[in-house]
C-alpha cells in the first residue's frame, strides 16, 4: 500500500500541467458523494447513530484510498508497466 507523501508524489506526476480547481473539486465532491450513499445505507438499515457513524467511520479509508488509486496510482503503475513491457522489447531485439 502506498503511504501518504507516496500519493502526494504520484498526484503531482499525473497531475502535471493539468491542475485544474475544477478536477480537484470533483474529486473531493465524489468522494463527499460516496461518503453519503454510505450513510444512507446506514440509515436504510435502521441503524443507531453510533452504529451509522461507525459505518461512515470505517468506510472512510478505503472510500479516499479507493479514488486516490483510480485516480493517480493506477495511470502511474500503467505507465510504469508499458515502460517495463518496452524496455524488455528492446532487450529481445538486441
Amino acid at each position: 500500500m502506498a503511504g501518504l507523501m507516496e500519493i502526494f508524489l504520484l498526484k503531482d506526476r499525473v497531475n502535471g500541467e493539468r491542475d485544474n480547481i475544477f478536477l480537484i473539486l470533483f474529486e473531493k465532491a465524489f468522494i463527499l458523494i460516496s461518503l453519503l450513499i454510505v450513510a444512507f445505507i446506514g440509515v436504510g438499515l435502521n441503524l443507531p447513530g453510533w452504529g451509522i457513524g461507525a459505518l461512515v467511520g470505517g468506510s472512510l479509508g478505503p472510500i479516499v484510498y479507493g479514488h486516490y488509486y483510480v485516480i493517480y496510482i493506477r495511470p502511474v503503475k500503467k505507465q510504469q508497466n508499458l515502460d517495463v513491457g518496452k524496455k524488455r522489447g528492446n532487450r529481445k531485439r538486441k
